[in-house]
């Protein structure tokens, strides 16, 4: 087999892994957007309450 024969069997190979890589990257952002909650509408995560309300029990 000569370079020429697999010089088309490089091309497939280097866009499958590019493609791949891409792919990868775009879930890591994907994921890290959803945590993050970058371009929502709502707050993901609520606000805690507390526990105790102090301003009922006044004296």
């Amino acid at each position: 087999m000569g370079t020429g024969e697999l010089f088309p069997l490089y091309i497939v190979i280097s866009v499958v892994v590019f493609l791949f890589f891409m792919f990868f990257l775009f879930i890591q952002l994907y994921l890290k957007a959803k945590k993050e909650n970058i371009g929502g509408c709502c707050k993901a995560e609520d606000e805690p309450t507390p526990k105790y309300n102090n301003d009922d029990h006044r004296s």
